[in-house]
């Protein structure tokens, strides 16, 4: 697993998801119960909802797990949350601390946001959403007091519709 690749926080929580649907035998509860509880964790932290205490608790069932698993799935899925927390407990600690994640993954942890310069006023982005997040006027050439648009985080849902139809290049994750 590569930090570059995408958020380790996700990455991990995605490869648990899967090992519970697919692989996971349920025979032993370290295993059935330690994945159920690390799911949890993860998904709060990618919400912005981590504690600082999520990391020890992740590490802490993960070598339960790694200890006690009857399988060597059980064992493997484990260790690899072990090696993502030694390998990216940076990206956690930013999650929990800083409620971000810098590979603008975590929908919970981003915001779009119209750089007034780029904007063109044309309005396809208002007309796009899905919510009404976006407001601004669209651009009426003999008025000078055209309101630049402007993304509201709290009514947004971070859709993306927005980003994918501004041609100009004006929204921005953040």
């Amino acid at each position: 697993m590569s930090s570059q690749d995408g958020c380790a926080v996700l990455i991990a929580l995605e490869f648990l998801r899967g090992f519970a649907e697919d692989k996971m035998c349920g025979k032993c509860l370290p295993c059935m119960l330690g994945v159920a509880q690390m799911v949890d964790i993860l998904e709060a932290i990618t919400k912005g909802e981590g504690k600082e205490e999520d990391i020890r608790m992740l590490e802490a069932i993960s070598s339960a797990a790694v200890d006690t698993a009857r399988c060597k799935l059980g064992k493997d899925a484990a260790g690899f949350i072990l090696e993502s927390l030694a390998t990216s407990r940076e990206e956690y600690e930013e999650h929990i601390d800083e409620k971000h994640c810098a590979k603008k993954s975590c929908e919970a942890l981003i915001n779009y946001s119209i750089i007034p310069e780029r904007c063109t006023l044309c309005g396809v982005c208002k007309e796009v959403c899905p919510v009404d997040a976006v407001v601004g006027e669209k651009l009426i050439p003999y008025l000078s007091d055209n309101r630049p648009y402007y993304i509201r985080e709290k009514k947004c849902n971070r859709c993306g519709e927005c980003l994918a139809v501004c041609e100009a290049g004006a929204i921005e994750v953040v």
